[in-house]
């Protein structure tokens, strides 16, 4: 039953993490809410509030011990946490984007390595990455996080293989522009080095500045109950688009050559 389903999702202080929680709580789940700082999660409805840093080992450790403690397992893992940062290759700093990778792709491996072991004793489990339609074709000036979120479809599927002798799933859902503060985020991390006008990319950010004030994004609420749903299918598919407009689901589907092009003059 839902009520005995225990669900640890990470990064709920906003966006997809934060109403996940909320609508798995409502559904009856016992949704174990976590975030670096725990008092940004104090308003969330969940069973159980901890801190975590998918960055630190023992912050992780502490987490899952404390939930298999209370609870006596973990049905299924969230790996939500994650954030962008954009500029073109050349200038970004790789600073910037080795601490981007400690989240959006270490944080993942760290989670699974931690909570696969009390899945695989109960014979039972689902992971689910938060990739972005992002990881699956890469964008001017967008490449730090493309790779890694292509690095997460890549995680996803290796443990699909990994875990399935032991009746644990993985799946990675692709989201695409959804209105949360990810785009606040991006602009906080990059907009110091794409305001540069002497940079020889100037015109690929002035565009994509442009791109970001217009696009129109859904609405959190209704991508999150999308995922819910897809949380509740008792078989898993690799793969999931979420809130991705029809041209950016065309553009994935296009052959290499075509894609370029286009993504080009884009």
């Amino acid at each position: 039953m839902k009520k005995e389903t225990v669900v640890l999702i990470t990064g709920c202080s906003s966006g997809i993490g934060k109403n996940l929680c909320n609508i798995l709580h409502a559904k009856g789940y016992k949704v174990i809410a976590t975030a670096r700082k725990v008092e940004s999660i104090q308003d969330l409805n969940a069973s159980l509030k901890l801190e975590l840093d998918v960055t630190k080992k023992e912050s992780i450790k502490k987490a899952v011990d404390e939930t298999v403690s209370r609870y006596q397992k973990i049905d299924i893992l969230i790996n939500n946490a994650g954030y962008s940062v954009r500029g073109a290759l050349e200038e970004v700093t790789i600073s910037d984007v080795r601490a981007m990778y400690d989240v959006n792709v270490f944080g993942i491996i760290h989670m699974i390595q931690a909570v696969v072991p009390t899945m695989r004793d109960q014979r039972y489990g689902k992971i689910i990455n938060i990739g972005s339609i992002s990881g699956r074709f890469a964008q001017a000036i967008n490449g730090g996080y493309c790779s890694s979120k292509f690095a997460v479809e890549a995680l996803s599927e290796a443990a699909r293989l990994e875990l399935y002798q032991y009746n644990i799933q993985s799946t990675v859902i692709e989201p695409g522009p959804i209105k949360t503060n990810f785009f606040n985020i991006l602009a906080k991390n990059s907009d110091h080095l794409m305001s540069n006008a002497d940079s020889p990319y100037t015109s690929f950010y002035k565009s994509d500045g442009g791109q970001r004030s217009s696009q129109k994004k859904t609405e959190v609420e209704a991508a999150v109950r999308e995922i819910a749903n897809i949380i509740e299918k008792r078989r898993l598919n690799a793969r999931y688009k979420v809130a991705v407009p029809m041209k950016l689901r065309l553009v994935v589907m296009l052959p290499h050559t075509i894609r370029e092009r286009i993504l080009r003059n884009y």
